[in-house]
């Protein structure tokens, strides 16, 4: 049962309420990280591009907490933290997942050999131990609440074309330091338009 009166804004539009504190907690954490730079009029350097993803991952894993805490009660954080424990397949299927990254390099490694060295990855091998937690605090609001709630109220493809939109545009303030060839400099809209159409 929820702990919170049915007419509240919150329960009548958990979706948008859901992006809403997304967005501003976690667009709020990068910026602190970012303001000492942008208040001396500097470029923000890579250090703090790559700590404002950190402060950004405050925002999906506090608003899908807050917001199934708020449209499910207790019962629905027990949901929520009992599927993130799940395991759907067997574990020798997730070695798909290696697919991706393998796909990324040759990429990179013919945009680098065609295109331009800018493109060479930069071996940022630390980033898997940023990633593995990122996931896991993204996808407790990205997964855990955000795309069942907008299914159950239209089709996957419709709910996945809107809630991938918005996935991609939640990573703006970093974009120019994702990926394993930054910074893109020239070419950072076309790395974002590719990041974030779904």
């Amino acid at each position: 049962m929820s702990p919170v009166p049915e007419g509240w804004y919150f329960r009548r539009y958990p979706v948008v309420s859901y992006f809403l504190v997304t967005f501003l907690v976690s667009w709020s954490g990068a910026l602190a990280v970012a303001a000492p730079s942008l208040a001396r009029g500097e470029a923000i350097p890579k250090i703090s591009g790559i700590l404002m993803f950190p402060a950004m991952l405050l925002g999906p894993s506090i608003s899908g907490i807050l917001m199934t805490w708020i449209t499910g009660g207790r019962d629905g954080l027990r949901d929520l933290f009992a599927r993130t424990r799940r395991w759907r397949l067997p574990l020798p299927w997730y070695a798909v997942l290696l697919i991706p990254p393998a796909l990324i390099l040759i990429v990179l490694f013919s945009l680098k050999t065609f295109i331009s060295p800018a493109f060479a990855p930069n071996n940022f091998y630390v980033g898997i131990l940023f990633g593995v937690p990122a996931g896991i605090l993204e996808e407790i609001g990205w997964m855990g609440f955000a795309f069942p709630k907008m299914h159950s109220k239209s089709n996957a493809l419709a709910a996945a074309l809107v809630f991938g939109t918005l996935w991609g545009l939640w990573h703006l303030p970093v974009i120019t330091f994702l990926g394993a060839a930054t910074p893109h400099g020239a070419y950072w809209l076309p790395f974002f338009l590719a990041f974030t159409l779904p």
